[in-house]
């Protein structure tokens, strides 16, 4: 980072707020996230969460939509932009239109951009970002890529100032960074407590969120469940057993399902033996396969 760009930044910064406004802040739902965050995170701002590993990602997608949801919600903008660095995109793939349905987004609504490099991915997060009719524009990323640094993440925390929007960082199999962000969270999945009434099916989203860096100087860690019914989180338990105050429709069970797929059959091996081409039809050996090639 080059001192003279981040003295030219902070300097502007202050500027994209007015005088006498108080920022605009969005409640999370959740009483002790809340009152950490002083009422909510800002929503004109730039906010980082953080898978720690790749099998974190879907839970940390998981919240985004779910303040996606309350953000539209509040704000009246209904539409999200999601930026996907192809490292971060064929590893973690892409968004699925009936997932989001599931978490009440229109699919409709989303617009997804998958663009050839970094590089590219950056201009589009900074152009979006100055869009009045977005509620939100995501930056999926893998990693600590070196493009994206304090003056990169500085340079979108005023375009998010500037044109009302949430910028969002989603960091996927990424360390602690310093960045501009307001706020940084880190979100790890956890096993979901036994459902009450089917303890067989699937139990509710279970996380944990940790609130690794604030404007405000607070932190913490909280254990987090989503509603499905009525698209919310909760504050979930330390241990995964059942809490009595959650009543809500759950997913369709799935155990001793009646209509099981039919067992595999058998495999044919048509990996090649190293430096020689086989032909066409040949196994690792070399020889004839005998299976059925149909009509």
């Amino acid at each position: 980072m080059h001192p003279r760009a981040a003295s030219i930044l902070d300097r502007l910064s202050p500027h994209a707020h007015r005088a006498g406004k108080a920022a605009a802040r969005l409640p999370l739902g959740l009483a002790a996230l809340d009152t950490s965050l002083e009422g909510g995170l800002t929503i004109a701002a730039l906010h980082e969460v953080r898978a720690p590993a790749a099998r974190d990602i879907g839970a940390a997608a998981g919240l985004l939509f779910g303040l996606v949801i309350r953000l539209m919600a509040q704000t009246g903008r209904d539409r999200l932009l999601w930026v996907t660095d192809p490292a971060a995109g064929m590893d973690a793939g892409l968004l699925y239109p009936d997932g989001l349905a599931q978490y009440g987004l229109d699919p409709a609504r989303v617009t997804l951009v998958t663009p050839v490099d970094l590089q590219t991915a950056l201009w589009a997060t900074d152009e979006a970002a100055r869009c009045p009719d977005l509620a939100a524009v995501v930056l999926h990323v893998q990693g600590n890529p070196k493009r994206l640094d304090r003056v990169a993440t500085r340079r979108l925390m005023l375009r998010a100032q500037t044109g009302g929007a949430m910028v969002l960082i989603l960091r996927q199999s990424g360390g602690e960074e310093a960045t501009a962000a307001h706020t940084r969270w880190r979100v790890e999945a956890c096993p979901s407590a036994p459902d009450r009434i089917f303890p067989a099916g699937i139990g509710l989203p279970r996380m944990v969120l940790t609130l690794e860096r604030c404007r405000t100087g607070r932190t913490g860690a909280w254990p987090v469940i989503w509603n499905p019914k009525h698209k919310v989180f909760e504050h979930g338990q330390t241990e995964p057993h059942i809490d009595p105050q959650i009543s809500v429709d759950r997913p369709a069970a799935s155990a001793h399902r009646p209509d099981r797929a039919d067992p595999l059959g058998g495999v044919m091996d048509l990996r090649r033996t190293p430096g020689r081409r086989a032909p066409v039809g040949a196994g690792a050996d070399g020889q004839e396969c005998t299976a059925d090639r149909g009509p």
